[in-house]
């Protein structure tokens, strides 16, 4: 059976193997950003007032806008420090339909003429009424404002080998402010600092960086910052996945390393599947799947899986983070879908569906109910499992209710011992 999934973003670095130590995953994921504003399409950005140098002003202004008209924002090439679409692997992403820039967004040389003719200051000090304002003249749903400004330290050392050493450190720091045009109110906030250094010895003192060099670099981050706080983007995950120990399929789990580092997901889905198929009360398999499915942007399986991890190990903060960020993840898609700008499907091949009518079993986790292979308590007891775990209805038959049990099992549970 297939099922259609809304995105595919991959970076394979290694997948977990049953038996042998964790592995990591890597990947470019599409994040959710801080405080969405899904509601927001056109947008306006006064310049910022840099205190420390009045000519950086317009520099973190424009990098703010750069940063909301990327449209593979956060996709980088890590040792190159490239922002952009990445040739190498670790830049690279097969996600399609989705592009970052999500906004309108009006040129400060419009906003500026605008204040002009309004005679309002043209400096990050205006306020929520005045810029309410100018936002209605432009037909904005929200302003930027804001302002920040950067601080330099120099270290000066002395070595036998190298001569004389200089280690220079600039330090941004900066708030920015979200009007509602509509209500002229603060409706989001973000303080943020981003410090950058550079170093050398000797001949290569000379070639250190300027402050000035610096002080581009760490406003920059800023921006970046700053847009993460309300847009989505996408982010380098290192997912760390949990051992699991299945004998059985140690063949197929190298087989399935081999189609992952091919980026065959059709074929290595249905083994990792399995996997978790073999032992689907054991959280450490349900959450590996789960991220299996996050990487792919299944935010509603992601969750799924996420959701019984912990359910089954509601110690385990992992969990509780990686099902919070699915939860996220859903907002987002839906989100997608109402600009008008969906991510075109990706369809893996075997699996199963998790989303239907469920039914909440009675009772603790240190509970046991039974499950019956037919609606007959004298029938056979096909698995006990823990209360508080929820379950899909796959139908009702007099007293009892059937439900799909973790993997590919089914059975019967009276309709007294679930809620």
């Amino acid at each position: 059976m297939k099922f259609k999934k809304p995105l595919l973003l991959l970076f394979f670095g290694l997948i977990f193997l049953p038996g042998l130590k964790a592995q990591k995953v890597k990947t470019f994921i599409l994040k959710a950003p801080e405080k969405p504003f899904y509601d927001v399409k056109k947008i306006g950005v006064l310049k910022f007032e840099c205190s420390t140098n009045r000519r950086k002003d317009v520099i973190l202004t424009n990098y703010i806008v750069a940063d909301l008209l990327n449209q593979h924002r956060g996709i980088y090439n890590k040792k190159g420090s490239f922002y952009g679409i990445g040739k190498s692997k670790e830049g690279k992403t097969f996600v399609k339909g989705v592009t970052t820039d999500f906004y309108e967004v009006i040129e400060r040389d419009q906003l500026e003429k605008i204040m002009k003719e309004q005679r309002l200051s043209l400096s990050g000090a205006i306020d929520e009424n005045s810029a309410a304002e100018v936002g209605k003249l432009l037909g904005l749903d929200v302003l930027i404002i804001g302002n920040a400004s950067y601080s330099h330290n120099d270290e000066w050392s002395n070595s036998e080998l190298t001569g004389r050493c200089l280690k220079r450190t600039v330090t941004a720091k900066g708030t920015m402010k979200i009007i509602s045009v509509k209500t002229a109110r603060i409706v989001g906030t973000k303080t943020a600092s981003a410090s950058f250094k550079d170093s050398g010895c000797g001949d290569k003192v000379s070639g250190v960086m300027t402050t000035d060099q610096l002080a581009d670099v760490s406003l920059k981050q800023l921006a970046k910052d700053f847009v993460d706080y309300f847009t989505p983007g996408y982010e380098h995950m290192v997912f760390n996945m949990e051992k699991v120990k299945i004998k059985e399929l140690k063949d197929k789990a190298k087989e399935a390393m081999n189609f992952l580092k091919k980026g065959d997901l059709d074929h290595a889905f249905p083994i990792v599947y399995a996997m978790y198929e073999a032992d689907s009360y054991n959280p450490k398999a349900a959450y590996n799947l789960g991220v299996l499915y996050e990487m792919v942007g299944a935010y509603e399986e992601a969750a799924e899986y996420y959701g019984i991890a912990y359910d089954l190990d509601y110690s385990n903060g992992l969990y509780q983070k990686a099902a919070e960020r699915a939860k996220a993840g859903i907002a987002l898609a839906g989100y997608l879908e109402d600009i008008g700008r969906p991510v075109q499907p990706y369809s893996f091949t075997g699996g199963g569906n998790a989303l239907a009518e469920r039914v909440k079993i009675k009772g603790s986790s240190a509970d046991r109910v039974a499950v019956y292979s037919l609606p007959d308590k004298s029938s056979e007891v096909v698995a006990k499992v823990p209360g508080g775990l929820e379950f899909k209805v796959l139908g009702q038959e007099g007293k009892f209710i059937e439900i799909q049990l973790r993997g590919s099992k089914t059975g019967y549970v009276p309709k007294s011992n679930v809620k």
